[in-house]
């Protein structure tokens, strides 16, 4: 496997068990550890993190062609540059997409399109855009995120 892979296998592993204990803690079978609060520190933010993290990994580490999802890649960009208050440029979102630019760009105005997202120019300089996410949707992706939350914290089985 090499060094890499080890490293990598270690990283993954670690990840996992951070998440199995943050869903048992909203469970409510496990106390939270220290300096966090018990239900609560794993919210809507820090899973659409997770979510962008493991799309990443899972594009590098296993193919990239297979699992390619720019639109849900622009959509977790910008709800969590929302949440942070910054603003996202095209050219980032293009980046966060994972596909080409020129993908990217169709993507981007799919998006807008159906009105998912909002393009806001700089009124000094139109060759500049960033990108927004509309109420609708971020009210969308916070259900989205809720719905998996509560799964989490009250799982069944299949």
């Amino acid at each position: 496997m090499g060094v890499r892979g080890t490293e990598l296998f270690d990283e993954v592993d670690a990840r996992l068990s951070e998440i199995k204990r943050l869903f048992t803690q909203f469970a409510g079978d496990a106390p939270a550890a220290a300096g966090e609060s018990p239900a609560g520190s794993f919210g809507r933010l820090q899973l659409a993190r997770m979510i962008l993290w493991g799309r990443t990994l899972l594009e590098r580490e296993v193919a990239k062609d297979l699992f390619a999802d720019p639109a849900f890649n622009i959509l977790l960009t910008l709800y969590v540059s929302r949440a942070d208050g910054k603003d996202v440029s095209t050219s980032a979102a293009c980046t966060a997409s994972g596909v080409p630019t020129t993908t990217a760009l169709r993507w981007i105005n799919a998006l807008a399109r159906r009105g998912m997202i909002h393009k806001r120019s700089l009124a000094t300089d139109r060759r500049f855009t960033y990108l927004e996410l509309t109420e609708k949707t971020g009210a969308a992706l916070d259900r989205y995120f809720d719905l998996i939350l509560d799964r989490a914290a009250h799982p069944t089985t299949p």
